[in-house]
């Protein structure tokens, strides 16, 4: 690694060419993972790439590759997480000119089948209704509401929520870029200009402190409702499901949660969508 700080990248394919070994620590260093969840994933495809192909990055085939993926998960959901984590580091090896295009490339992903936590509108008032600190009502309000991602909402300020125009604005830096859109404009639904006096006036960071100590005071909340736990990702599939339901665009649900993919939200949520009360929701 001494070469590599000394002359950069380009002195591994210099020599007799970059491993999977060094590829993927390279990657793993760099990856801006400000989310543990993403963290421990990456730093999981890190260590099994590495103990399973020992050879160098261009001798890696996609046949190997995809067995790899199938071994590795007992389900499709599983499989569909391995398959996401390696297809970024190889695109990012293709970026870094180690390989001439990804293994990845000519493989079919995966299927998904994830788990939808989907809220009734009255476990949604009955969690509004709990006494909670701000950051965490604002991370309940923009992710039912307007269906922000969590990290999202950790990287925000106040003022990026105008409530005179009725949008919120997801900066470059604050979305999360590796899996979506850059930037976007995301509407102020009804529920969240009916409680637009909570979000005037305030400056500043919305999230203060870690993700975890976030997470800490969200998961006090609910335990003090007498829940488990917070239902994973509940906010983003209710509102996906909601929000679906009354526009009947995938296209424009998925912009708003800063998708690119309107396939994949039309697969996921036409179903729950179709069976949703989505008035109630709205409502509320």
């Amino acid at each position: 690694m001494s070469l590599i700080r000394e002359k950069g990248t380009q002195s591994l394919t210099d020599r007799e060419g970059v491993t999977v070994s060094q590829a993927a620590t390279l990657w793993a260093r760099g990856v801006d993972a400000k989310s543990k969840s993403h963290r421990d994933k990456v730093s999981a495809t890190q260590i099994a790439l590495m103990r399973q192909f020992k050879c160098r990055i261009d001798d890696v085939t996609s046949i190997e590759v995809e067995r790899w993926v199938k071994d590795m998960g007992k389900t499709e959901t599983s499989r569909s997480m391995w398959f996401r984590y390696a297809r970024m580091f190889f695109r990012w090896c293709y970026r870094m000119r180690f390989i001439d295009r990804s293994p990845l490339d000519g493989v079919r992903p995966p299927r998904a089948t994830p788990g939808r936590n989907i809220l009734t509108a009255e476990k949604m008032i009955s969690l509004l209704n709990a006494p909670m600190p701000d950051d965490v009502r604002a991370l309940v309000l923009l992710g039912g509401f307007a269906g922000l991602r969590t990290i999202e909402v950790s990287r925000m300020n106040w003022e990026d929520i105008d409530v005179k125009t009725k949008q919120i604005y997801i900066r470059k830096e604050v979305s999360k870029q590796h899996e979506g859109m850059l930037e976007r404009v995301v509407d102020m639904t009804e529920p969240l200009m009916k409680r637009k006096k909570f979000f005037e006036k305030k400056t500043g960071q919305i999230v203060s402190g870690s993700l975890e100590a976030l997470y800490e005071r969200r998961r006090k909340v609910v335990l003090a409702l007498g829940w488990e736990g917070w239902p994973d990702n509940a906010m983003r599939h209710s509102f996906a499901t909601y929000h679906l339901a009354r526009c009947g665009n995938a296209g424009l649900t998925a912009y708003q949660m800063g998708h690119t993919s309107p396939t994949m939200v039309q697969r996921v949520y036409a179903v729950p969508a179709a069976r949703a009360d989505e008035k109630a929701w709205w409502r509320i």
